[in-house]
């Protein structure tokens, strides 16, 4: 018998969690007084993100002059949209584990198209800076899950996968009845995410032809980011050739999107993603 989507996160549920003290950071971020200091104050309790809010302040990914030494100085210097997404990638990197082949492509993956939603974020304004970010990495925890509550079947589908190029999402249906774009959405509706990053992991898979609805414009940046960086071949067997093709998918179509220069806005989402990946290894 099979899984419902609730069943199946019940049952990796012990493996899969979203920090307490990440949940309350970021509700912090919802208070329009919030200061430097109150922030690197309730970040203190947790040494890990502190640590590597540090880390990645100091890292070649903001390249500042002289070393950052105290958590409100960086907080001060990157920006509190940075630190949403420092608290987010922590609190998630140990979801994304690194047992394999396939959770390695996953992770850098993941990292690679919330750089890429950032990027294109900042052309399109579609949602705030931050939150961008995190819709691109959180599109594919789903596949987390699917890879906690059975390894050794879902590694079949992602080798399917990747060997071949078929559409991951439709060999999950197949087998489940459901993807890892609707396990996802479950997934975040249950850590209490913002109901904008939730759409944008739910629906990330749809065609967007002729699209209309104002809500999926985060899923068609996460769709569009995706494509992006299957293009450039981070999680993919091989690259593709042609960047163009960038400008002609429907949810490119769907935000307005066209780049004169695909090797330039490439060029530079690979430069922050090899500083950034370089930072969390």
């Amino acid at each position: 018998m099979k899984k419902t989507i609730k069943e199946l996160i019940e049952s990796v549920s012990g493996d899969i969690a979203f920090p307490k003290i990440a949940v309350k950071i970021l509700k912090m971020f919802e208070d329009d007084n919030l200061s430097a200091y109150q922030l690197a104050k309730a970040m203190s309790v947790d040494p890990i993100i502190a640590a590597y809010v540090l880390k990645v302040s100091n890292s070649a990914f903001y390249n500042f002059a002289n070393r950052v030494k105290n958590l409100s100085d960086a907080i001060a210097l990157i920006g509190f949209e940075e630190v949403k997404k420092i608290v987010v990638m922590v609190s998630t990197k140990s979801v994304f584990s690194t047992a394999d082949f396939f959770d390695d492509i996953l992770w850098e993956h993941s990292l690679a198209v919330a750089i890429a939603s950032s990027i294109l974020n900042e052309k399109l304004r579609i949602t705030d800076e931050g939150s961008g970010y995190i819709m691109g990495l959180l599109h594919d925890i789903g596949k987390t899950v699917f890879k906690r509550d059975d390894n050794e079947r879902y590694t079949k589908i992602l080798k399917e996968s990747y060997e071949k190029g078929m559409p991951i999402n439709r060999l999950e249906e197949d087998i489940y009845g459901y993807n890892h774009a609707d396990v996802g959405s479950y997934l975040l509706d249950v850590w209490n995410f913002d109901q904008s990053v939730i759409d944008a992991v739910g629906f990330h898979h749809l065609s967007f032809i002729n699209a209309k609805k104002e809500f999926l414009r985060g899923a068609a940046l996460v769709n569009l980011s995706d494509f992006i960086i299957n293009l450039m071949g981070i999680g993919k067997k091989t690259p593709q050739n042609d960047l163009s093709l960038m400008n002609t998918i429907p949810s490119a179509e769907f935000l307005g999107f066209y780049e004169d220069e695909p090797v330039k806005i490439v060029n530079s989402i690979y430069k922050k993603f090899s500083s950034l990946k370089e930072t969390f290894e």
